[in-house]
Formats: structure tokens, C-alpha cells, sequence
């Protein structure tokens, strides 16, 4: 089996020749391909001829998005389909990484993949239309929605993620402010790149909501973070609400996940937060 993973350098993306050992595991960089050419895109899938084509490029940073939502919806949304074209065109199946921003966070209770998306900022609603092209676009689709990502690409210095600021500010200042009213599900992309191999290939296409289990906010995760990597008396966490610094600029305030698809099919669940916050910890030597 070949399997293309289109971002490959990025933090999901890296995780796959690892996750995948027993595939060949073709790798694209943005320098190696970008995916708003919609030349380009089934010129080098047809060239590569892949069995599984893995999408986990994005314009996710979600206040640029909002700044410019041209660029969101083109690479997002229209590259998404492109992508998913291509795939369509060489009998190849389509991952589609999406997002936890798809839903309102209006609620108590975690989302299921079949419940109403209604996006609160341009991000999720730019990863909601691809979502919904790239459906329409390839038969064998897998929409993967996850929420809080972080992976040892990150402790390596490609881009950081909110793990490796969080302890390096404690480590440096010993005080933090962490947002406290936002619950979610932070995902280690260790565990979803081979969740995501599990599910291409023993799951039926649609639909999944992949992400390490337990809902937290980013407060209780920040904390635990410090306390596994031994800061806890030598730091000061305080809480603080989401708008303290960008009054105009939405998320939603409770987006946990419910991975309902997974457990409908029989399929095996990704770990809990602190089960595999403790193994990146590890990983990374902290």
C-alpha cells in the first residue's frame, strides 16, 4: 500500500512513516507541493499513483483567518476539493483533517459527528465547507475532526505548540495565564495519526471524530502539563477568560468530541488526555 501524506513535515504529518510502517509512505512539503495550484495537484497524485492520499495541509491559525478569510476558504476549502478530485480521479482514498471549530461549543455535552455544525469564526466555517466539498468530491472519503493538537514535531522547534510554550514560559517566568473557559479534548498527534491508519483501514468512509479521551480547558491541561513535568511548586497558573486579550475574535467555549463512529464500528478508542500527555512527556524527555 502507498500512502501520500500531503504536509508531511508538519506536526500530524511527520507522524505517519511511524504510524504506518507496513505502507510506503510518500511525503509533500509545501515546497514539494502546494495545494491551491489546481494544476499541479492531479498532475502529482497521478504521477505518485497512491492508494491513500492523507490532507493535513491547512490555514489554521485561527486569527489570521479571520483576517483573511480569502486565504482560509482557498486553502481550506477549494484546495481541500482539489485534493480530493485528484484522489477521486486515481481510485485513491481522501483523509480530510478537520477540526473541533466545526461546532458552536454552545452546549454541555460532547458532539457527535451527526450533530449540526454551526462554525463561530471564519476558521471553522472555511474547515466546514471543506469538509462538505471534499464529501462530495471522492467516494472513499474520511473526514477526521480532532481538536488541540500537539506532537514532538512541535518540541523540535517547527512552530512550538501549546505544550512546549506552556512549560517554557513556566520554566522561564514561573507564572501563567491560561484560558479557562474553553473545554476540549487535547490530542496527541501521535495517537491520531494511527487512529487515523486504523480507521482507513478497517472503518467505512464518512465521518470521525478522533481525539484522545476526556474533556478539559485549556487551564486544567496547562496545569497538568507543569505538574507531570515536575513545575507544579515552582509555577503560579492563573486563570483567565478567552476574550481577555482579543474581544472581537470567537471559539467555541466547550467543543469535547464524542468519538461516536469509532465505537459504532467496534473500533478501538485513542487513550485519555493525561495517559497520553504523560507518554509525550516522555517522549520529548520532559
Amino acid at each position: 500500500m502507498k500512502v501520500l501524506v500531503i504536509g508531511a513535515n508538519g506536526q500530524l504529518g511527520s507522524e505517519f512513516a511511524a504510524a504506518w510502517p507496513d505502507a510506503e509512505i510518500a511525503g509533500l512539503t509545501h515546497a514539494d507541493l502546494d495545494v491551491t495550484d489546481a494544476e499541479a495537484v492531479p498532475r502529482v497524485l497521478d504521477q505518485i499513483r497512491p492508494d491513500v492520499v492523507i490532507n493535513t495541509a491547512a490555514f489554521h491559525k485561527v486569527e489570521l483567518c479571520e483576517r483573511d478569510p480569502e486565504t482560509s476558504f482557498r486553502v481550506n476549502a477549494t484546495a481541500a476539493r482539489t485534493v480530493a478530485l485528484a484522489a477521486q480521479q486515481i481510485g485513491a482514498a481522501v483523509v480530510f483533517v478537520s477540526t473541533d471549530y466545526v461546532f458552536p461549543g454552545d452546549r454541555d455535552r460532547p458532539y457527535a459527528e451527526h450533530d449540526a455544525r454551526r462554525p463561530v469564526n471564519v476558521y471553522g466555517v472555511s474547515k466546514m465547507a471543506g469538509e462538505d466539498l471534499v464529501a462530495s468530491a471522492c467516494e472513499r472519503h474520511f473526514i477526521v475532526r480532532s481538536s488541540g493538537l500537539y506532537g514532538v514535531r512541535g518540541a523540535s522547534g517547527k512552530g512550538g505548540n501549546f505544550v512546549e510554550t506552556i512549560l517554557k514560559q513556566a520554566a522561564e517566568t514561573g507564572r501563567l495565564q491560561v484560558v479557562s473557559d474553553q473545554t476540549l479534548s487535547p490530542t496527541s498527534t501521535h495517537d491520531l495519526a494511527r487512529a487515523i491508519r486504523t480507521v482507513v483501514l478497517n472503518g467505512r468512509p464518512g465521518r470521525y471524530h478522533l481525539t484522545n479521551q476526556g474533556g478539559l480547558s485549556w487551564f486544567d491541561f496547562a496545569s497538568l502539563a507543569v505538574r507531570l513535568a515536575g513545575l507544579t511548586g515552582r509555577t503560579v497558573i492563573e486563570p483567565i477568560a478567552s476574550n481577555t486579550w482579543d474581544q472581537q475574535l470567537q471559539r467555541p467555549a466547550y467543543s469535547v468530541l464524542e468519538n461516536a463512529a469509532v465505537r459504532a464500528q467496534g473500533l478501538p478508542l485513542l487513550r485519555p488526555v493525561e495517559e497520553a500527555l504523560t507518554a509525550y512527556m516522555a517522549m520529548r524527555g520532559g
